[in-house]
């Protein structure tokens, strides 16, 4: 029961700015001690990809995601996630903790001080074909997000308002593609390996596809300045979760 009101949350969370692993994955090593670390992630994957899928989904289905520039980042994806998985299963995660700290905290900050960032769209910030943009976004993005993954929607989210002027409802829906794409990698990967539980995670899966439903409505419903502000909160709890693990 709690396992489930966490998918919960995490696929509600996960569908407007990302970070449902930071519910999720704390909740499956409390509640069940008795699995490897790379099980918790490849069941985890199991799980996110459900939710992220149906939120993915509706914000197509809504009209806000460009597929044309989508095709070469999604393959970019894919192949960086199942890098940064296979990476895992051999380096420790432990050493990239302070590194992201940093990371978010700039992050954080920057959205914070640019009051109009990803609330209108605007000219892309830089020369470069949106694409090639993107699909660099994508494969830095994805093998972090197979290695680590605390805070993956939030980086790509980031980088799409900054680099490619999207505003936060679109820069959401396009991350929403693309996480689908890091998660299935992951999964595949840790899958072949023997760490996902198939059939235990049924239920979880169910709820978590029913927060990604709710999330995405809401998302699209409220728009970029409510995004925007749940961005900052899910960035600032993100922080607090790793800085803890620090300390």
């Amino acid at each position: 029961m709690f396992m489930c009101l966490a998918s919960l949350g995490a696929g509600f969370f996960d569908a407007i700015v990302g970070g449902g692993g930071l519910i999720q994955i704390p909740a499956l090593l409390l509640l069940f001690p008795q699995f490897a670390p790379a099980t918790v992630l490849g069941t985890n994957k199991l799980i996110s990809i459900s939710g992220t899928t149906v939120a993915a989904w509706q914000y197509a289905r809504g009209g806000h995601v460009q597929w044309r520039i989508l095709r070469i980042p999604i393959l970019a994806a894919f192949v960086g996630s199942a890098v940064g998985a296979r990476l895992a299963t051999y380096l420790s995660a432990e050493v990239m903790r302070p590194l992201v700290v940093v990371l978010l905290v700039a992050v954080w900050v920057y959205t914070w001080r640019r009051k109009e960032l990803g609330l209108v769209q605007r000219n892309p910030s830089t020369r470069y074909h949106p694409q090639l943009v993107t699909a660099i976004i994508a494969l830095v993005v994805g093998v972090y997000d197979g290695f680590f993954g605390p805070g993956t929607g939030s980086f790509m989210m980031f980088g799409m308002t900054t680099l490619l002027g999207m505003e936060f409802l679109q820069a959401t829906a396009h991350t929403k593609v693309l996480n689908c794409t890091t998660n299935l990698a992951a999964l595949v990967t840790f899958g072949w390996q023997g760490h996902v539980q198939w059939l235990f995670a049924i239920p979880f899966v169910a709820a978590n596809v029913l927060g990604g439903w709710l999330g995405s409505r809401l998302a699209m419903r409220r728009g970029s300045p409510f995004i925007r502000k749940f961005f900052l909160g899910v960035v600032a709890a993100i922080l607090a979760r790793l800085v803890w693990d620090l300390l």
